[in-house]
């Protein structure tokens, strides 16, 4: 079986032959101009101040006890909620150590804090297939927790009971 030399045409004259596409036909736009930044603009104190009550807002604990604890285990150091507290608190005196960064995400299971600091340096951070399980499974879990509180609920309702108002 001999294939067909290339003609230069697609096979459907509505499609775009993709090799043309390669010979400059299309003009991909300059990038912009990359804006000046202002003296000061990268001084992330208050950012991530606010990224990280952002992050543990958005996060799993009821307590800043328990965050605490969950950082105690990832870090093997020692975390308290005082702390936390510290480097949470817009006017307080200490900031979050760098090397907190990984486990506070880890714990928490989101990347907003590290996602917020990446975005002033140009980058970006995209999560792993093993998060978005694990996100997938916790949504999953909290959908088969609030089915069955439905239908307890329907259950247990007067104007729902078979009998009951006619």
């Amino acid at each position: 079986m001999t294939r067909r030399a290339h003609k230069g045409r697609s096979a459907d004259p509505r499609q775009t032959d993709f090799l043309s596409l390669l010979d400059g036909v299309v003009d991909f736009p300059a990038p912009a101009p990359e804006p000046r930044r202002q003296a000061g603009a990268l001084d992330l104190d208050q950012p991530l101040r606010r990224l990280l009550n952002e992050a543990i807002e958005a996060g799993p604990f009821a307590s800043r006890e328990a965050l605490a604890e969950a950082l105690r285990f990832h870090t093997g150091r020692h975390v308290t909620k005082a702390m936390i507290d510290s480097w949470t608190g817009a006017s307080r005196p200490h900031a979050l150590p760098a090397h907190m960064i990984p486990a506070f995400c880890k714990a928490l299971g989101n990347t907003i804090l590290l996602g917020g600091l990446a975005e002033p340096a140009e980058c970006a951070v995209t999560e792993s297939a093993q998060l978005i399980r694990s996100r997938l499974d916790r949504l999953a879990l909290f959908i088969r927790f609030a089915r069955a509180e439905q239908r307890r609920l329907v259950a247990e309702a007067p104007l729902f009971q078979r009998g009951v108002g006619r």
